[in-house]
């Protein structure tokens, strides 16, 4: 028997959803005309980011033998690029602005996939050096295979190099620089949680996408042994037109903002070209012959100096580092699992195509609940939810691997792998949910409290160079446990030692983080999230 609310003649329940969806969505009044088409853009950049995760994946890992050779491309391929993108990043930054670099990134990207879809990949049986590659695994040590197969497989190891750089700079640098430069700290407690929901329905659908193109689109007339080629057209087809609409929805976003006077970007304007003012008088004033003029630094050093200079960024560095590290160190083990079970490319890129349509969903539900969490748990205690989850999901994992390692059972035909691949894919989508829904939001509060250059230079050495030199070091790491123990699998019980030091170290520098700008954010937070009820 239903109850009807008397005042309205509507049933209760409809109208106690209706009346608390009202509350909820209270606080975004004003703000829908910067929410949707930021989490447009989102939405494009995560689509190809998923389609690309599982591509290079799907390359690197079936063509190289294996997830341990990941750390060689970490370590000779992904870092030195990173290093030359950061440099580049802090030189163009001045001669280009903010605006104009954005496109010229993405720009640049979207020409490396074309080429690598027209050229490099069809021509891969001509460009691969297959007879070098064979004569140094005769005479080099077996531990440097990984090194081999990413100098003899050179054009999936670009492709990686680019699908790693893609998460970096245009998912996190180029979108939350944007973002930081259009919201103030007050608005940030409830936009940029659910500006991810664009990103994560990105990722539901391309994981979605993802399988059946892998597993039900067969087109006519094409062999077997050519399959995987024409679908790789195809995924590469839709990312580059992901970029087009990408640079279409930033050139929105910039002439709106621009046109308010009072918005933050408007603000911001305002204030750096009343510092340049400030700039250009002093460097017209007469020098004194006592105080020779110093030449602003540039590239790679003046990146670095903004992390050892402000303890803010170099917070944010050490925890951009240990969340690398305990990335890498979890992916690597939960990877080589995974092709034990599904060592076919096309097996191997259905499964991850399901693990990214999940974490699309799971992520989801985490940011419509992470303003709420801003509010009742505070900055700081939103910003530890990660790190936290890391320790205790680590220690699962790892303890279960060892367990079955012990007993054999890290064999495809045994019947506890399917269940440890599947609970560490469960792992792998909560560390995801939880650093994207709440520990980003709140790493990027910090960056809008930050002086220009500060925000640019120096989020690019965190984002980029960081998140990289973090991955490097897990990459020494397990390059030396293969050489002591001969496999990953081997050191699973070293594995876990170090997993669990380097996420006790990340829960440090947020505490050491929190002790300066805790207060400061969680009054503006609060502000915010006043009007926030469930």
């Amino acid at each position: 028997m239903s109850t009807v609310d008397g005042s309205s003649g509507e049933p209760a329940g409809e109208d106690f959803l209706r009346r608390h969806a009202r509350k909820i969505a209270a606080p975004l009044k004003g703000q829908w005309g910067r929410l949707i088409p930021m989490s447009m853009m989102f939405y494009f950049m995560a689509f190809a980011n998923s389609i690309m995760d599982a591509v290079k994946d799907t390359l690197v890992v079936t063509a190289f033998g294996g997830a341990e050779q990941i750390p060689y491309l970490t370590v000779y391929a992904v870092l030195p690029m990173s290093l030359l993108f950061v440099s580049l990043f802090g030189k163009l930054s001045e001669k280009l602005g903010r605006e104009k670099l954005f496109y010229f990134a993405v720009a640049v990207f979207m020409v490396f996939f074309a080429l690598f879809t027209g050229v490099l990949y069809p021509m891969r049986e001509v460009l691969h050096p297959y007879e070098t590659a064979a004569y140094l695994s005769s005479v080099l040590p077996r531990g440097l295979s990984g090194g081999i197969a990413v100098f003899t497989n050179w054009t999936y190891s670009l492709f990686y190099v680019a699908g790693e750089l893609w998460g970096d700079v245009v998912l996190s640098l180029l979108f939350w620089g944007l973002a930081n430069e259009i919201t103030r700290v007050s608005e940030a407690g409830i936009i940029y949680p659910l500006l991810g929901i664009g990103a994560n329905i990105a990722q539901a659908c391309s994981g979605m996408f993802m399988k059946f193109i892998t597993t039900s689109w067969h087109p006519a007339g094409v062999s077997p042994e050519n399959m995987w080629q024409e679908k790789l057209k195809l995924f590469m087809f839709v990312v580059m037109s992901c970029g087009g609409a990408i640079m279409a929805c930033h050139k929105y976003i910039c002439d709106r903002e621009r046109k308010d006077p009072n918005s933050a970007m408007s603000e911001k304007l305002r204030e750096h070209e009343s510092r340049e003012r400030v700039r250009l008088a002093q460097e017209s004033a007469p020098e004194s012959s006592t105080s020779p003029k110093k030449k602003k630094s540039q590239g790679l050093a003046a990146s670095l100096s903004y992390v050892f200079e402000s303890p803010e960024v170099a917070c944010l560095a050490v925890m951009a580092i240990a969340q690398g590290l305990s990335s890498i160190i979890f992916q690597v083990a939960w990877k080589t699992q995974l092709r034990i079970l599904r060592p076919d490319p096309t097996s191997y890129a259905a499964y991850m195509g399901d693990v990214q349509t999940y974490s699309g969903m799971v992520t989801g539900i985490f940011m419509v609940a992470a303003p709420f969490l801003f509010k009742y748990l505070g900055w700081k205690g939103t910003l530890s939810v990660t790190p936290k989850t890391v320790i205790a999901l680590g220690w699962v994992f790892f303890g279960t691997s060892i367990y079955a390692l012990r007993h054999g059972a890290l064999t495809q035909s045994s019947h506890l792998l399917p269940i440890l691949v599947f609970g560490g894919a469960v792992i792998y989508i909560v560390e995801r949910a939880a650093k994207f829904s709440l520990f980003k939001p709140a790493e990027e509060m910090v960056y809008i409290t930050l002086d220009e250059d500060s925000r640019t230079k120096g989020k690019a050495a965190v984002d980029v160079l960081g998140s990289q030199i973090g991955k490097t070091g897990g990459s020494f790491m397990q390059q030396g446990l293969i050489f002591t123990y001969g496999s990953i699998i081997g050191a699973l019980p070293v594995l876990v030692c170090c997993h669990s030091a380097i996420a006790v170290c990340w829960l440090v520098a947020v505490n050491a983080l929190a002790a300066r700008r805790a207060q400061q954010l969680d009054s503006e937070i609060a502000e915010g999230t006043a009007i926030l009820e469930v």
